[in-house]
């Protein structure tokens, strides 16, 4: 990535926060506060997409302590959809954007050759005069929680998009049609904004899943991160699904759930929010002095250290 971004020009006296990896979103300074601006595609879905492109982006926003409000989806659409398909997409999208209060205000629609499927790149804006939370703020001592379901979207898109092959390996339909739902409850937004005043950082699980979400935390704050396996809690509805496909949910597509780094004297009115908001949570590690790995615990012994980005279990299907 840092590579990549060496070609790039981002030198500007209000930018805030440019780009650099695990960083949600860009900080621009605007008059007294800052706008708080973020792009994301949605490549690894179909069903719901456009549902899924508001959410995700949203959550990225509000991560950062920062409502979300504005909107720009970028829908490039398969030379087979038809104007039916299509109005679903911006049917979902509609839907997702009044559960958060959100407008669109521009983007672009067009068909585009070559594609198999449809694909929403959404641009995402809020505005704060008040603390914007970073990724790279995580702190020496800080301790670790997981808060959402752990691997639900990834389940609930396998449950639309691969309904088929869920059948077809014996997967009840009861627990597809549940896993289906895990679809709509993806938006962190709430969460996050009752959460801000406790955490020092906050990631929402997205592509490659909560342990890439721990890894980018790592990354941008130049501290390891120990991981205790065994405090982690998976959803058996989630688990019966990414069982029966092969997958590693830790891995997996997370919107809805989010990762957080809190300082020990903020815990007990960070877990009373949760509780308060009734959102499940695990203390799973703890935050160290290093240079941005991740080190997996079971059984307080170590099994994995995680050194690079993790590409996320669900293209396994898509290949």
């Amino acid at each position: 990535m840092a590579q990549l971004l060496q070609h790039i020009v981002s030198d500007d006296v209000d930018l805030i926060v440019g780009p650099a990896q695990g960083e949600d979103a860009a900080v621009i300074r605007v008059r007294d506060g800052f706008l708080v601006i973020h792009s994301d595609p949605i490549t690894a879905g179909v069903k719901r997409i456009g549902y899924l492109a508001v959410h995700v982006a949203a959550n990225d926003i509000a991560v950062r302590g920062v409502k979300p409000k504005w909107f720009l989806p970028v829908v490039l659409l398969p030379e087979n959809y038809t104007a039916e398909d299509a109005e679903e997409i911006f049917r979902d999208m509609g839907r997702a954007l009044r559960e958060i209060d959100g407008v669109v205000v521009g983007g672009h629609t067009e068909t585009t050759p070559g594609l198999s499927r449809p694909i929403v790149s959404m641009t995402a804006a809020g505005y704060t005069t008040s603390r914007v939370i970073l990724t790279r703020d995580a702190r020496e001592g800080d301790l670790v929680y997981f808060i959402g379901r752990v691997g639900g979207e990834g389940a609930g898109v396998i449950a639309w998009d691969f309904e088929h092959l869920l059948v077809e390996l014996g997967v009840d339909r009861s627990i597809i049609e549940r896993a289906k739902s895990f679809i709509h409850d993806i938006s962190v937004v709430k969460t996050a904004l009752e959460i801000r005043d406790y955490v020092n950082t906050v990631h929402d699980a997205t592509e490659g899943g909560v342990l890439q979400a721990v890894r980018e935390i790592a990354v941008a704050s130049s501290k390891d991160i120990v991981i205790n396996l065994d405090n982690v809690i998976l959803d058996p509805i989630v688990k019966a699904v990414i069982t029966a496909v092969k997958l590693d949910p830790l891995k997996l597509l997370s919107s809805g759930c989010l990762v957080a780094t809190v300082p020990e004297h903020c815990k007990s009115q960070f877990e009373r929010a949760l509780s308060d908001l009734n959102k499940p949570y695990s203390l799973v590690g703890r935050v160290k002095s290093g240079r941005g790995d991740v080190y997996l615990q079971v059984n307080s012994n170590l099994v994995e250290v995680i050194k690079s980005d993790i590409i996320d279990e669900i293209y396994k299907l898509w290949k």
